[in-house]
């Protein structure tokens, strides 16, 4: 990225008249913005302007744009205190053999073909199959879990652009399984279960009373479950190609499988899947120098940031053994760190593991033209051809 490199050393806030945005490139302003929520705030992170009125009725709990990234202190502040007693690292923890046999369940499906298309065969299904169970839901309905986040992400983000008859077929779909999963979360109100669903229920205020409404929980739910059908399965393919393309690293990791999880670290560093998260000002402020309206859209470039050199020295190598990588931030900094972080890290770890251990020999296919899904957020490989042998 030479031209953001150039933008860090000779003007690190610069402004975007196409997208009338301020774009933040250098690592110390990045961690600025993301650690003070009073003055850049996140209420625009969901941006329901561009959103068809009649459209709105595909979203019976209401609008989805009250959610935990979308929300500034007091309202985040109560919202992700209940969740995160939910949410839990113990819960996440107590995941790593299912994980790990979803993998294996995967990879039995192309074992023996001696190739793949790794996207849509492995990392497409992976994060939907293990939330759905971390959910509670019925496996049955992990294609609608799947289908229901593609849509949310859809009209959410390309409404405009939609046809009126895809956008009513998209609409109904969501009206039906927001339907469903409210059903489903008051049957575990009446009968509760170990499982994510249950312990958002669960959650009290100071009095003792149910603290979320069936309302948040499914709009909870619905976060947790778009996140990780686009942040995740856009992590593990760019994880993958950063280890076949770098043997020397790889063999590390074979002496010390323990490094493993380092690995994870540096290539959320180098490789993000989440380029960068919007924010509005919500006075005038003044960032490396630059004078900024009340009111001004910015862009918190997260990929730049993560390669400033002035904090990672030759950032655009692939160390695993890179002294500061705990540096990184690509779940974010603050009160929005990601509360699925925890998941998406073992999801990565678990999901190298096995394929390297299922799969000798396993490489990219050489020659393979590189193919993008574009997105201003979150983009990602549409395409990975691996092999290995038979």
């Amino acid at each position: 990225m030479p031209w953001l490199r150039a933008a860090q050393h000779r003007a690190p806030v610069f402004f975007m008249p196409r997208y009338d945005t301020w774009c933040v490139t250098r690592y110390e302003d990045v961690i600025t913005v993301l650690r003070d929520p009073v003055t850049y705030s996140s209420r625009k992170t969901i941006n329901l302007d561009k959103l068809p009125p009649d459209l709105l009725s595909a979203f019976p709990d209401g609008p989805p744009d009250r959610v935990l990234v979308s929300l500034d202190p007091p309202d985040h502040t109560r919202l992700r205190g209940l969740a995160q007693k939910a949410f839990t690292p113990k819960l996440v923890e107590a995941r790593e053999a299912e994980i790990r046999t979803l993998c294996h369940a995967l990879i039995d499906r192309f074992a023996a073909d001696g190739r793949c298309e790794f996207v849509s065969q492995f990392a497409a299904h992976l994060p939907v199959q293990v939330i759905t169970r971390l959910i509670g839901a019925p496996v049955e309905h992990t294609d609608d879990f799947r289908q229901w986040a593609h849509d949310r992400i859809a009209l959410l983000g390309s409404a405009p652009s939609l046809g009126e008859d895809e956008r009513a077929t998209i609409a109904r779909r969501l009206i039906r399984f927001s339907g469903w999963l409210r059903d489903f979360v008051e049957s575990r109100r009446k009968a509760p279960r170990d499982d994510l669903a249950s312990a958002l229920i669960a959650a009290t205020s100071d009095d003792g009373s149910p603290a979320l409404s069936t309302s948040e929980i499914v709009n909870l739910i619905g976060t947790i479950l778009s996140a990780g059908s686009s942040t995740t399965v856009n992590f593990i393919p760019l994880f993958i190609r950063l280890l076949l393309s770098h043997p020397g690293q790889l063999a590390l990791i074979r002496e010390d499988p323990q490094l493993m999880r380092r690995a994870v670290e540096e290539a959320l560093r180098r490789s993000t899947s989440v380029y960068g998260v919007p924010r509005v000002t919500t006075r005038p402020v003044t960032l490396a120098g630059v004078d900024i309206p009340a009111g001004a859209d910015l862009y918190v470039h997260y990929a730049a940031a993560q390669r400033d050199d002035a904090v990672f020295d030759d950032p655009d190598t692939f160390d695993i053994l890179r002294p500061n990588v705990h540096r990184q931030f690509a779940f974010g900094r603050g009160i929005h760190t990601c509360l699925g972080a925890p998941l998406a890290r073992l999801e990565a770890r678990v999901a190298a593991e096995c394929l390297l251990d299922r799969l000798p020999g396993l490489r990219l296919v050489a020659g393979q033209e590189e193919t993008w899904l574009p997105h201003l957020l979150t983009p990602g490989l549409a395409r990975l051809e691996l092999e290995w042998d038979r």
